[in-house]
């Protein structure tokens, strides 16, 4: 694991439960080089905490993106 860890928030819209965020959260973390994810469904945010000596920042785009819902990145660190 990379002592450069990066994160990522992105806005899900339409997350309606929180074992929809659950099941995403458990999604994502099944992807190599993404360390957490955090789901609200209240708010539409993902947050995504991943190793870019893995996995790089449009990769990480794409697997949030392909869980079902429009996405657009709100933030990165």
């Amino acid at each position: 694991m990379s002592e450069n860890l990066k994160e990522m928030n992105l806005k899900a819209d339409g997350i309606v439960c929180t074992g929809c965020a659950k099941d995403m959260e458990n999604l994502l973390l099944d992807k190599d080089g993404i360390e957490d994810a955090s789901v609200s469904f209240k708010d539409d945010i993902v947050q995504v905490i991943y190793d870019p000596d893995i996995i790089d920042r449009k990769h990480v785009y794409m697997a949030v993106r392909k869980l079902g819902f429009p996405v657009k990145i709100v933030s990165e660190k």
